[in-house]
């Protein structure tokens, strides 16, 4: 994972992959094979990975 000026290139994160749909993002943890674990949603980048985290916890 890189983080340049506090902020992390989330591309680089392996397990995580993100889009956008109807102007929602929509980011999800998914397994070694592709397969999605769980799915965060959100209005911002942030906000979806931090609905993924909150539906881990």
């Amino acid at each position: 994972m890189r983080i340049e000026n506090n902020k992390v290139n989330i591309n680089s994160l392996k397990y995580i992959t993100k889009r956008i749909l109807n102007n929602t993002y929509i980011v999800s943890l998914v397994d070694a094979k592709g397969f999605a674990i769980t799915v965060g949603y959100g209005d911002s980048l942030e906000e979806a990975i931090n609905d993924l985290h909150s539906n881990l916890i």
